[in-house]
């Protein structure tokens, strides 16, 4: 857990947990999170040297989904370079095979017991050492014996336990689809993820602790928008404050207080955080008596409100248009007709003559108007030279 938790807090640049400094991930981990489009190089940096990396938008993202889905980000990306290292394509493939089973058996496994690192395949064994870097695996070397111990993340990743427990991640689909952002994110819908009983189980135990763990958090959201979390993390207090408003907090020895207000959900919205991703982040983490009982995750006023504030965004939409001003109201209606049967018109002012026209087809629209033009210079310059002729014979 320590060595995943390095991975979230080397992402918002996090340095100390519980006044102690928290170590930096892996080198290969740091390249995982650049790959990934986690972290980039910070585009204001001026002064000399390589450029430090921050977090990006999709990082943001990332920090608010559920342990499980991040490592399988990881996991996913891993198999994904395992096939850009091996050039032959069979190779890869048997690679990414043993991947697969390794990351299948270490679901079997239990929790704090050692396994000997002999009884692994060759590529197991390499796969073995990447695997410790993301905090699946925990490596220790007793004599001259290698020995593995399976984390509680590497054997909740694939499926919980075996004791009425709904599966974590029920298939790749569903995890790909949260990894890629899909679903209209504009409209409302149903947020409430899974929770395992074990993970409900190690939460309460934790609780009952005068002093929870670090590796824990419980959210109680309250109908006046303030949120309790019931943690000692500063990990998880920096997550917190991307949505909720910074200048609110306030602490206890086992429980920070933020509250929830428009301007800090908004201020996440700039980030690339979506509403939804904040319900499901709230709703995951709730506490377990809520859980127990029939009140709601989150209360129904806080959810409107968070969805409403999310819709203010697309309120209102921004399209870039030529404006044309005609001479004359016949213009003006000719010009109308045309750009509304070419699919360009996109508002008009009859007081003023003005046609708003789309960018793309102003083009068109001008060439017509100065046909039109010509045209009606035209007919009056005849309509003239009949009136002077009839004018003369007369």
């Amino acid at each position: 857990q320590r060595r995943w938790d390095s991975v979230l807090h080397y992402l918002v640049g996090s340095t100390s947990e519980g006044g102690e400094d928290v170590e930096d991930p892996p080198e290969a981990v740091v390249h995982f999170l650049e790959r990934t489009g986690l972290m980039q190089e910070d585009p204001e940096w001026r002064r000399g040297g390589k450029a430090p990396l921050v977090i990006t938008s999709r990082g943001y993202e990332f920090m608010l989904l559920d342990v499980h889905v991040q490592v399988w980000q990881f996991v996913l990306q891993y198999l994904k370079s395992l096939q850009m290292k091996f050039r032959n394509d069979k190779k890869a493939q048997e690679i990414q095979s043993e991947a697969l089973l390794f990351l299948i058996c270490l679901s079997y496994c239990r929790v704090g017991e050692a396994y000997p690192a002999d009884a692994l395949s060759k590529d197991a064994k390499i796969l073995m050492k990447d695997f410790s870097k993301f905090g699946l695996i925990y490596l220790a070397h007793v004599g001259g014996t290698t020995l593995f111990y399976p984390t509680r993340v590497a054997v909740n990743l694939v499926a919980a336990s075996n004791d009425e427990e709904s599966p974590i991640i029920n298939n790749s689909s569903g995890v790909l689809s949260i990894l890629d952002g899909e679903g209209d994110d504009d409209g409302r819908e149903e947020v409430n993820p899974p929770s395992s009983a074990s993970a409900a189980r190690a939460l309460e135990a934790s609780l009952a602790e005068p002093v929870p763990s670090s590796s824990h958090i419980a959210i109680i959201i309250q109908t006046n928008f303030q949120l309790c979390a019931y943690t000692t993390s500063q990990l998880h207090v920096s997550m917190l404050g991307l949505f909720c408003d910074v200048q609110s907090f306030r602490r206890l020895s086992n429980v920070v207080f933020y509250h929830i207000t428009r301007d800090s959900v908004k201020g996440a919205f700039k980030l690339g955080i979506t509403a939804k991703q904040i319900l499901r982040f709230l709703k995951m983490h709730a506490h377990p008596r809520i859980r127990s009982s029939n009140h709601p995750l989150v209360p129904s006023n806080v959810e409107d409100q968070i969805w409403l504030w999310n819709r203010e965004r697309t309120r209102v939409q921004f399209e870039e248009v030529y404006i044309h001003q005609c001479q004359n109201a016949q213009e003006f209606q000719a010009v109308v007709t045309y750009a509304q049967d070419r699919g360009a018109f996109s508002w008009s002012d009859a007081n003023k003559l003005r046609v708003f026209v789309k960018y793309a087809g102003a083009e068109v629209v001008v060439s017509f108007a100065r046909r039109w033009r010509s045209r009606a210079a035209q007919r009056r310059a005849r309509e003239s030279e009949g009136r002077m002729r009839q004018s003369a014979y007369s």
